[in-house]
């Protein structure tokens, strides 16, 4: 699995090569809502380049399989793509052999895990999953900015972006993303995204905590969990 997320990796940076990297001006922002004006201007962004892709490194982080299951540590990094769109992310099991990889490319999705790195023990690349490892990727626009400045890009998925007062983002909803309800049975359910708290990285904020969860009719499920160490911009 970590070969395969290597290799995806290495193929969408020679994409991003082919793209120039800009900086994030007043100039260049004029025409975003004052929303997300005052987040770029807020976490520092102006005058900073503009992120073309980025490695998403995490301190820690924990994965519940279904809400009756315990927590599982994982080891977890991932690599973001702003031209073209794309995410593609590496988990394995502390606790146990298991391994996964997860992709959006170019309107594609997968989700694949496998036991010692052999057995399948999870694959899934229905246009479900394509559109859940879509919103996945939207609701990451405020961990990598530069995907804020796309243009002529239709997005097929809706979800709304909530800051507070200081004009930090604070957490994300979303009708559009489809939860398994069994092989190959999905229904669409209400998804969200928190921040709790965001750290300075080279003057510039980023999200720090956050949690995933799923608002299921009969209560919340948290389902991962983590602690961003670093956000390495513009990787080439």
């Amino acid at each position: 699995m970590k070969r395969v997320f290597i290799k995806d990796k290495a193929e969408l940076i020679e994409r991003n090569k082919g793209y120039k990297t800009e900086v994030f001006t007043e100039e260049l922002i004029k025409e975003l809502p004052e929303l997300l004006k005052k987040y770029l201007r807020v976490c520092g962004y102006i005058n900073a380049p503009v992120p073309v892709n980025a490695n998403v490194y995490w301190s820690e982080s924990w994965l519940k399989m279904s809400p009756g299951k315990d927590w599982g540590k994982l080891h977890t990094t991932q690599f973001n793509s702003v031209k073209p769109i794309a995410r593609v992310a590496y988990m394995k099991f502390l606790t146990m052999p298991v391994a996964a990889r997860d992709l959006y490319r170019d309107g594609y999705g997968e989700m694949n895990g496998k036991l010692l790195n052999l057995i399948k023990v999870a694959f899934d690349n229905s246009k479900e999953v394509a559109q859940s490892a879509l919103i996945t990727t939207f609701c990451e626009f405020m961990l990598i900015p530069g995907y804020l400045l796309l243009d002529n890009v239709k997005i097929e998925v809706s979800g709304t972006f909530y800051f507070d007062e200081e004009g930090l983002f604070t957490h994300f909803e979303t009708f559009d993303r489809y939860f398994t309800t069994g092989k190959n049975s999905y229904k669409k359910v209400k998804f969200s995204v928190v921040v709790d708290s965001y750290k300075t990285q080279d003057r510039i904020k980023i999200s720090e905590q956050v949690k995933v969860m799923w608002n299921l009719p009969e209560g919340d499920f948290e389902y991962y969990k983590g602690t961003i160490d670093k956000i390495e911009f513009n990787v080439f």
